[in-house]
């Protein structure tokens, strides 16, 4: 069981003082709101354009993975339609609805803290989580399916450590369900669900006397509380008549994904990721200083092991692919923040004997200082850029500016039956379009990748595409689109793509950047760069026009 630590004591009061926490909290909480309700409108990127377009799908009555495919789980596409539910099917309603997500795993932060330091320190490692989780440095203004894991895995920590300072077995199991869920939300947080499983292992081989008959009996019903929410999405999917598909893609793809870099590629995106974190390295040699802190310590097993397996966990789901892509990193915040919280609560435990109050509060005013130099190194996107200005900064040459005002244009000047198929790996654009895409292939990557699934998948996404018949085809001509490797493999999708659209197409505009210049006139091809960054739309001539417009994609 996880004891309180022996900090500095604090005295009962029914004062003020005693809600100074509460208040500081709700500082923090305003402070992120603020920058979030700023960059509001900030268009959305590519993942969570998938995300927004299966949400609204799922809304419309459609089982993930039958007209979207990736290898994401289910949880992150249900999470964005009870989002969209609440707040609306846009840019802003995922926006907002995403701030309460990171609201609730800043507040779960300073219960955790709460487990292992004074009041003072559980505010902090609030605090820093709260801006961390909004740093350019893991693109936080994102609403990334790593934010999902975390207040999933935040739950589930703080109940499993109520459960055994209870021992009440009913804890356990919905411990095991939080665990279970932060995996649904994407595959890397079932490195959470071993973190608890751990943690509870090692508590029971540590009790004495040992009750392996209490404990099995504990860690049944944990695994049992895991495998709940996993196995009744997986009978939802196998009622919707999806299941194959959903094997297929987040299971057997996913591995092959998964394995595709080396292990240069992968240090190689680290050194890379690196290069760009700027200041808030300072926040990640707190938190090396804090597990230096807690490893030397002469008492506090439970301590030692919590912080130093947590520490191991999160890097874990970090790391498994060797992506290593920036909001990646999100799933690590959680424990930088309690550990830099720890380096900074034992500093000021320390010198809380000192005369003077300047002293005893040194630990915290220094922290207050790397904080505002934190802000200060990001200003321009804390303090000055607009919407469009942050996505353009964010990701510069991928254009996500653009595909708003395409799918308005599409949207005010054809029927709500109209189909889409988008060459390109942008699913955001029939998300806005509120347009359904002809074929699952929402991301081009996996057609263009060395990989062995490439040229099966290639026909199958030229065959839904030609079956589907499309009122609107979208080519996307930008690089960061396709990311063709090796140089040349997508050859094949655009010869098919230009005999294809010149039987039973014509061109409808085209969008050339930089600048954005937009163009919705047949005649528009003409103004097609020699360049590479070019959007063309083509729309299905009269006398192909498909018959039922409103057929459902295969």
């Amino acid at each position: 069981m996880i004891e309180q630590p022996a900090l500095a004591p604090e005295p009962r009061s029914t004062s003020w003082r005693s809600y100074w926490p509460a208040l500081w909290i709700l500082l923090v909480l305003t402070l992120v709101a603020a920058e979030r309700l700023r960059l509001l409108s900030v268009p959305l990127e590519r993942d969570e354009g998938e995300y927004a377009y299966a949400g609204q799908l799922m809304l419309q009555g459609e089982p993930p993975y039958k007209l979207a495919y990736n290898m994401k789980m289910p949880g992150i596409y249900a999470a964005y339609a009870l989002i969209m539910a609440v707040f609306g099917q846009t840019t802003e309603g995922i926006r907002l609805g995403f701030m309460f997500i990171n609201f609730g795993a800043i507040v779960l932060m300073y219960f955790l803290g709460r487990r292992f330091l004074d009041r003072a320190g559980a505010v902090a490692a609030s605090a820093m989580y709260g801006l961390l989780s909004v740093s350019p440095s893991v693109v936080g203004m994102n609403a990334h399916a790593t934010h999902f894991v975390v207040l999933a895995a935040l739950g589930g920590i703080l109940v499993l450590l109520r459960a055994q300072d209870t021992g009440r077995l009913s804890r356990f199991f919905w411990s095991g369900v939080l665990f279970g869920i932060a995996f649904l939300m994407k595959q890397p947080g079932g490195a959470f669900g071993l973190f608890g499983f751990t943690v509870l292992l090692w508590s029971a081989w540590h009790e004495q006397p040992r009750d392996w008959k209490t404990n099995g009996l504990r860690l049944a019903l944990y695994a049992a509380g895991v495998a709940a929410p996993i196995v009744l999405t997986g009978l939802i999917l196998w009622r919707a008549g999806v299941w194959d598909k959903f094997w297929w893609w987040t299971v057997d793809y996913a591995r092959v994904h998964a394995t595709a870099l080396t292990w240069s590629d992968g240090m190689s995106n680290l050194a890379n990721y690196i290069k760009h974190v700027h200041w808030d390295w300072s926040f990640w040699f707190l938190a090396m200083l804090g597990l230096t802190i807690v490893l030397m310590e002469k008492r506090r097993m439970e301590d030692k092991f919590f912080c130093s397996s947590f520490l191991f966990f999160s890097a874990a789901a970090v790391c498994p692919s060797l992506h290593f892509t920036a909001h990646y990193f999100v799933l690590m915040l959680p424990v930088v923040a309690l550990l830099a919280a720890k380096a900074a609560a034992m500093a000021a435990a320390r010198l809380s004997g000192r005369p003077l109050a300047l002293v005893r509060a040194a630990p915290w005013i220094f922290l207050g200082i790397l904080s505002i130099g934190d802000i200060w190194s990001h200003r321009l996107i804390f303090l000055e850029w607009t919407s469009e200005e942050a996505a353009v900064q964010m990701y510069p040459d991928n254009y996500f500016q653009v595909y708003p005002v395409i799918a308005d244009y599409l949207r005010t000047h054809s029927p709500p039956s109209a189909t889409l198929a988008v060459l390109g790996s942008e699913p955001e654009l029939p998300f806005y379009a509120h347009r359904r895409s002809v074929t699952g292939y929402i991301y081009m990557y996996d057609l263009v990748e060395e990989q062995p699934y490439r040229q099966r998948m290639e026909r199958e996404m030229i065959s839904e595409v030609e079956q589907g018949r499309p009122d609107f085809i979208v080519f996307v001509n930008v690089f960061f689109s396709w990311l063709p490797f090796p140089s040349g493999i997508d050859n094949g999708i655009r010869a098919w793509l230009t005999k294809y659209c010149e039987s039973q197409y014509e061109p409808y505009g085209v969008v050339t950047f930089p600048p954005n210049q937009y163009c919705f006139r047949p005649d528009c091809l003409s103004l097609v760069p020699a360049g590479n960054r070019f959007i063309t739309i083509f729309r299905r001539k009269p006398a192909t026009l498909n018959p039922n417009p409103s057929k459902s994609a295969p």
